[in-house]
């Protein structure tokens, strides 16, 4: 663990690259291991203090990430005009202290049988009740049709509840709760007359607001004790701690004027200062994270490097260094929550998450979500890697930032060296990093990169969960 002067540091690096080669490609790879280099051994510092989101170490990460877009010369994607930063609300921690529910005479235990949602206010209420049954997400017409004002509304949000059968969507159930609070209703209780599981959407949902009255949501079996109940008198009250911060996704682009994009991206946070999942040593300990994903970031950074030069391209390229992927993909689905992303603008995304390691589980990389498109198989067969085997995964579990792009059908491929024992411990630091590894990656990204703009149509496939869960043991093989 090492503290750095970056302006040395980035001077004693630039004089890497203006010595002589006897080839092209040497020159190139030496001066691409360097900068790669570089990144993750700035990222990985102590002085980030591990990177965790919310925090000043993540500023500083973001500022750096940002800086480099500028100098490769992306355009920026931010919030607002020059900014490459696109900063969301994150709710974590939140703790849920306690809640109580009663419905009619039928009192219902918390944690049990219902828990408060991340759209919930903290309150108690007393008030009439009333069920509207399947509110339509993405339609007023039904939401009209009941006087919701001063009641505490109860709602399905089945799957193929939506007026277009289509299942139902995080946004979909954000809006019809913030118009139902809109039209005066004083609490909300969700519930899925399905046995889809819908709890990813309702606990924890990044993106998501805190509104101003109790939004609990109440599992299907014990809804059952109240189906045939419409109206009756309700108390419903919620206990809530919040942390709210406001992290920042770094998004830089390159336009080619086209009307189809890929989305290129490796979260930048790791876990901060805490204590180690091994050893005996259980003191707080900054955990730098130089694999987990500083790796991912410097070789985002360098793709981008490639890319702004690579006039061939034809697609948009975005390149989003997301934040607070270790929180629970807050920056990701933040990010996946703007209108533009969806199947008929995105391509496809890349994500890059631990590629730092190649060696660790042999000569292997791990092409995870390949089901999520029929072409991914043959063309992953058809790009040359001399240096490495490919490991074929199909399935794409939800634990990295190509999570949310599935669930907006998006066609998704995540590359990884895989999993080692340093993994979310003090020891994940630079000198484990394996830098020609690195440079061997970012030729096959380049030539994954070049080789997906001649195909004809990179259609979306949904990954059966099944899959998801053979997938989730392959990776830890």
């Amino acid at each position: 663990m090492i503290k750095i002067n970056l302006p040395l540091l980035v001077f004693t690096f630039g004089l890497l690259f203006c010595g002589n080669a006897n080839a092209q490609q040497s020159i190139y790879d030496s001066a691409s291991e360097a900068r790669m280099y570089r990144d993750v051994f700035i990222l990985a510092s102590d002085s980030f203090k591990g990177r965790e989101a919310g925090t000043i170490g993540e500023q500083m990460a973001a500022d750096y990430i940002a800086k480099q877009m500028l100098q490769i010369g992306l355009l920026p994607k931010g919030d607002s005009t020059g900014s490459y930063l696109s900063r969301f609300r994150m709710n974590y921690p939140v703790i849920y202290k306690d809640a109580k529910l009663r419905i009619e005479n039928i009192v219902f235990k918390h944690k049990e049988e219902f828990g408060a949602t991340d759209l919930s206010s903290q309150g108690n209420v007393t008030a009439p009740f009333i069920n509207i049954g399947k509110g339509i997400p993405g339609s007023t017409q039904k939401e009209k049709a009941y006087d919701v004002a001063g009641k505490i509304v109860i709602i399905d949000i089945a799957s193929g509840s939506r007026k277009d059968g289509n299942e139902v969507l995080p946004e979909d159930i954000i809006y019809l709760v913030k118009s139902v609070v809109k039209q005066g209703g004083v609490g909300v209780i969700l519930h899925n007359s399905s046995r889809k599981t819908t709890e990813d959407v309702l606990f924890g949902s990044p993106f998501t607001e805190s509104l101003t009255v109790p939004v609990v949501y109440l599992a299907r079996l014990p809804y059952n004790k109240i189906s045939k109940i419409s109206t009756g008198t309700c108390t419903l009250s919620v206990e809530i701690d919040r942390t709210v911060s406001k992290p920042a996704n770094v998004i830089g682009w390159i336009d080619n004027k086209s009307a189809k994009t890929v989305v290129i991206g490796a979260h930048y946070d790791h876990v901060g200062i805490t204590k180690s999942r091994t050893g005996g040593d259980k003191t707080l300990q900054i955990h730098n994270g130089a694999d987990d994903n500083a790796s991912g970031t410097a070789a985002l950074l360098e793709l981008a490097r490639w890319a702004k030069d690579a006039k061939s391209l034809k697609y948009n390229y975005i390149f989003a260094a997301f934040s607070a992927e270790e929180k629970g993909l807050f920056g990701s689905k933040a990010f996946c929550t703007r209108s533009w992303v969806n199947n008929d603008t995105i391509l496809y995304m890349l994500n890059m998450d631990m590629v730092g390691r190649l060696g660790c589980q042999g000569d292997t990389i791990s092409a995870i979500g390949v089901a999520s498109s029929h072409v991914w198989d043959q063309f992953l067969d058809s790009i040359q890697h001399p240096d490495f085997s490919i490991r074929k995964i199909n399935g794409a579990p939800a634990f990295s930032d190509h999570a949310p792009f599935l669930k907006k059908e998006i066609p998704v491929m995540y590359f990884t060296t895989g999993l080692h024992p340093d993994y979310h411990t003090p020891n994940d630091d630079t000198e484990f990093i394996n830098f020609k590894g690195m440079v061997e990656l970012q030729r096959y990204m380049q030539n994954f990169i070049r080789s997906a703009e001649s195909l004809p149509a990179i259609p979306f496939q949904k990954i059966h969960s099944l899959q998801n869960t053979k997938a989730y043991i392959q990776t830890f093989k």
